[in-house]
C-alpha cells in the first residue's frame, strides 16, 4: 500500500509531508499496490495504552477470552494498537488466573488491539492511599507470590507502594526484567528516592492515589520530578486540572510524561453501576464513582486523553508521543510499537486537522 501526501509524524515526532509506504504488514522503503491519497490527514502512531483495565462492559479480571477479545476490539476502534492489559488489587488465585487468561489471548490473537504484556497494578499498596483499589487484597510484596502469578513471563510492569516491608529488595530482586512503578503511596521523598534508586522508574497516575505535593514535603511526585523517570497521567479532564496537566509537562518534559487511559470496563458503555475488582462503581456523565465519591479509573480512551492533553496546551507532537513512544518506553516494548520506522509494524492512525480519527491499520490492516 502506498499512502501519498500525508502529513507524518515521524520517528523524530516532527510533522512532514510524505509518502508512506507499507508491505506485508510493516512499514518499507517502497512497495507496490493499492495507493491512497491522504491530502489533509496526518499519520500518527498507534497509541500505546500501558495501563487500562477494560472496557466495553469487559475486565481483565474476567478471566474469559471473549472478553479480552472484546476489550482488544474496543481499543483497535478508538485509536489505540497495542495495550498492556491491567490486573487490580485482588487474590492470588484471582491475579494468577487473570493473567493466564492474558498470555492465552495474546498467543491465540485474532486482531483488534496487540497486547503487549501485563501492567500489574497491585496487591502491594498504601491502604492510606488505596483510591479504588480494593483493601481486602492490599498486602507486603512477595518475590514467590508474584512469579506464580507471572508463570507465563508477560508482566512488563508492577506497581507497587515503596514504604510496604520488604519493597525496596522486591523492587532490586525483579529490575531490570520487569518495570516497577510507584503508585497508591504514602511515600516520602526519602522513600520514594530509593525506591528510584532501586530501580523504579515509573510514578503510576501521577497525582492521584499519592502524597501531593509539598514544598517542604516533596514526597513520591517531587522524588520522580527530580529523576529521570516516567510520569505517567491521566488527562480525561476528570482526574487532574489541566493546569496540573500543563505543570508535569514543563517539570519533567516531552520525553518523560505517559498519558494512560486508567480505563475500566464501562469505557464506551452508558451511565450505571459496574463491578471494579469486587467493588461497585457508580458512573454518571462519564466520571466512575465509588459510593464513598472516591474517583476511579476513566471512561476515556487514550485518544481522547491525548485530545486533552492538546487541548489543554500540550503541543500535538508531544502529546502524541507521550501516549505511544513514551508509554512503549516505560514497558520496555519501544522496539516493536511506539512509532513509525521503516521495518516496524505498519500500526499506525490517520486524522484530521481537528483530530478526528478517520482510520486505524493494525499490522497494515484498516480496522473496520
Amino acid at each position: 500500500m502506498i499512502f501519498k501526501n500525508v502529513e507524518l509524524l515521524g520517528a523524530d515526532f516532527k510533522f512532514r509531508t510524505e509518502t508512506v509506504y507499507v508491505e506485508n504488514g510493516i512499514f518499507t522503503e517502497t512497495s507496490a499496490g493499492e495507493e491512497i491519497d491522504c491530502r489533509g490527514l496526518k499519520m500518527l502512531p498507534g497509541l500505546v495504552d500501558i495501563h487500562t483495565h477494560g472496557a466495553s462492559g469487559c475486565d481483565n479480571l474476567d478471566t474469559s477470552a471473549e472478553a479480552q477479545k472484546t476489550i482488544a476490539e474496543f481499543m483497535g476502534k478508538n485509536g489505540t494498537t497495542t495495550f498492556l492489559p491491567t490486573l487490580m488489587t485482588q487474590s492470588k488465585e484471582h491475579l494468577s488466573a487473570a493473567a493466564k487468561n492474558v498470555a492465552k489471548a495474546k498467543e491465540s490473537y485474532t486482531g483488534g488491539a496487540k497486547i503487549g504484556g501485563i501492567y500489574m497494578e497491585g496487591p502491594y499498596f498504601s491502604v492510606k492511599y488505596k483510591g479504588a483499589q480494593n483493601e481486602a487484597y492490599i498486602r507486603d510484596p512477595s518475590i514467590d507470590e508474584f512469579n506464580e502469578i507471572n508463570a507465563d513471563g508477560l508482566i512488563r510492569v508492577v506497581s507497587l507502594a515503596p514504604e510496604r516491608d520488604g519493597a525496596i529488595d522486591f523492587i532490586k530482586e525483579i529490575t531490570p526484567s520487569v518495570k516497577v512503578a510507584l503508585g497508591h503511596t504514602d511515600a516520602d521523598y526519602d522513600t520514594a528516592k530509593e525506591a528510584i534508586e532501586a530501580g523504579a522508574s515509573v510514578l503510576t497516575h501521577t497525582y492521584n492515589a499519592m502524597r501531593g505535593l509539598h514544598h517542604r514535603n516533596p514526597n513520591a511526585i517531587g522524588a520522580a520530578v527530580d529523576s529521570d523517570i516516567f510520569c505517567e497521567l491521566i488527562s480525561d479532564g476528570m482526574h487532574v486540572h489541566p493546569a496540573m496537566v500543563r505543570n508535569l509537562y514543563k517539570l519533567v518534559g516531552r520525553e518523560r510524561l505517559v498519558l494512560v487511559s486508567d480505563s475500566l470496563r464501562p469505557m464506551g458503555m452508558p451511565d450505571g453501576e459496574y463491578d471494579m475488582g469486587g467493588q461497585i462503581t457508580y458512573v454518571k456523565d462519564g466520571k466512575a464513582l465509588l459510593a464513598d465519591g472516591t474517583i476511579c479509573g476513566s471512561t476515556t480512551p487514550l485518544f481522547g486523553c491525548m485530545k486533552k492533553a492538546v487541548e489543554f496546551g500540550i503541543p500535538l507532537e508531544d502529546a502524541v508521543r507521550a501516549a505511544s513512544l513514551n508509554p512503549a518506553k516505560a514497558a520496555g516494548i519501544d522496539g516493536i510499537c511506539g512509532s513509525i520506522a521503516v521495518g516496524r509494524a505498519a500500526d499506525f492512525l490517520l486524522v484530521d486537522n481537528d483530530l478526528n480519527l478517520k482510520s486505524v491499520y493494525i499490522n497494515g490492516k484498516e480496522v473496520k
